[in-house]
């Protein structure tokens, strides 16, 4: 055996492990990047989404004198629930999308050094995605409803109203409260976290 041979041996190692090194920087570096892009863009459509709610919720909540006013606030309405799917959507393809990256990642995970991961904080998140999506889709058929309700004669509207709208409001506020019960949970597991 040459002596030249263990020195070799040595110098290959130091370089592979370099090399390793190198690679790994570059993995974490990379991943730092999208996974701040990826918050940025969730940060963005959930900011949208509550001034999208808002405006929503600002004609909702108006007090109504009449049933010409309540018709008149759902034709507003419907195409903001429209919008606010759309942007619910999208918003839940980013949250797939950062869900599977993490679920994904193997040894190297820049997000775990930072954060502890906790799985129940997805589901939760997921828990609550779907319940914002059956909010919406009660909104819609409550909107249908009311556009329905321009075409009686105004004597039956608000027995109709009782009859097809009281109905879906009960559902929505029984979904805004399971809604409040899993946002809750999500608070709580993000601030252990």
């Amino acid at each position: 055996m040459d002596q030249s041979e263990p020195k070799a041996v040595g110098m290959r190692f130091r370089i592979w492990m370099i090399a390793v090194s190198l690679l790994v920087a570059v993995v974490l570096g990379v991943q730092n990047h999208q996974d701040h892009v990826l918050a940025a863009q969730i940060t963005q459509t959930e900011a949208e989404l509550r001034a999208m709610g808002a405006r929503i919720a600002d004609v909702k909540d108006h007090e109504f004198k009449t049933m010409a006013e309540y018709v008149a606030a759902y034709a507003q309405i419907e195409p903001l629930l429209t919008q606010y799917d759309r942007k619910l959507q999208e918003y839940s393809e980013l949250y797939n999308t950062a869900q599977q990256r993490d679920q994904k990642r193997g040894l190297i995970n820049i997000q775990r050094l930072h954060n502890r991961y906790n799985p129940e904080v997805w589901r939760n998140t997921s828990e609550i995605i779907a319940l914002i999506r059956e909010i919406n889709d009660v909104m819609k058929k409550e909107a249908s409803v009311i556009r329905d309700m321009r075409s009686i004669p105004k004597r039956e509207q608000v027995q109709f109203w009782h009859e097809e709208s009281m109905p879906l409001l009960a559902e929505e506020h029984a979904l805004r409260e399971r809604l409040v019960v899993a946002g809750q949970k999500v608070s709580q597991e993000r601030s252990t976290q």
